[in-house]
């Protein structure tokens, strides 16, 4: 591995760290191809995962850590080449990103190839879970959706068209890194593939919503042994709830029971209650 020392927020090596948070402001465009992993977590799964980690940014403090990192994952990277490391005194680590990097650790990973919705789904006729996001743009929430994906085994994550960028730096580090582990994809025409996922795909549509006809531990158990079991919990924003029209493309429209004078709650508690308990059906 190439480590380097640099003393000046000026050095080329940390063109891609410069301006963070206004770089990030911008979306896909503050950074093309290029995403920002932040804190040892992430990195430790961006490392992991298949995606090509160009560098890792980091205090002079922290060189052994970084070291020990990059040496621990090179028997999982399949031969894709260690990235480099930079370290930096702390101010100048403050002064190239814009913020102090209270976690100590930044990388730059290259941007996976975006994949189709039918290039994520799970072969036909096989046990799958699936995780359908309906316009949430939430940092916190997506990342946390991500998480909940990873912990029940979701087969892929699917996004309709106003989601949040999974690979955010903030939803990346919501999501301990599970954003870079579970298979996902952006819709470019929701009603159409939850369609498709439904009747061509073959799978059960549960819209998760407060105003559903079935309690969520009854279409538990109406889908309990099916074979092959193959489930999509469909979750939307917490406010606005799923459209009339994904309501409508719901195989059931399921609630979860709560106390009196409790009505809702946060979707990505939700997802994972609903996750929880379909996968276990």
């Amino acid at each position: 591995m190439t480590t380097r020392h640099v003393h000046s927020p000026e050095d080329p090596a940390l063109v891609p760290y410069r301006e963070v948070r206004d770089r990030d402001a911008a979306g896909l465009d503050g950074r093309p191809g290029l995403f920002i992993g932040e804190s040892p977590v992430v990195i430790g799964a961006m490392l992991r995962s298949g995606v090509e980690t160009l560098s890792i940014l980091t205090s002079e403090r922290h060189a052994a850590r970084a070291e020990a990192m990059v040496e621990e994952s090179r028997a999982l990277r399949g031969g894709r080449p260690d990235p480099d490391i930079i370290l930096a005194p702390d101010a100048v680590l403050d002064a190239t990103v814009g913020f102090n990097i209270h976690r100590g650790f930044l990388a730059v990973g290259r941007r996976p190839a975006q994949r189709s919705v039918q290039e994520v789904l799970p072969a036909p006729g096989t046990d799958a879970l699936l995780l359908l996001v309906e316009e949430i743009n939430n940092i916190d929430n997506i990342g946390q959706l991500f998480r909940n994906a990873a912990a029940f085994g979701c087969a892929a994550v699917i996004l309709s068209p106003g989601c949040h960028d999974p690979l955010y730096r903030k939803s990346l580090r919501v999501s301990c890194g599970c954003a870079l582990q579970v298979p996902f994809a952006r819709s470019d025409d929701w009603q159409g593939d939850l369609s498709r996922i439904r009747d061509d795909a073959g799978f059960l549509l549960v819209g998760a919503t407060g105003g559903g006809e079935h309690r969520l531990q009854d279409v538990a158990a109406k889908v309990h042994g099916l074979r092959p079991r193959q489930l999509a919990v469909v979750v939307g924003a917490e406010f606005a709830g799923l459209r009339a029209e994904t309501l409508a493309a719901c195989s059931f429209r399921a609630k979860i029971p709560m106390a009196p004078g409790v009505d809702s709650l946060n979707v990505g508690v939700a997802a994972g209650v609903f996750l929880s308990r379909l996968a276990e059906s």
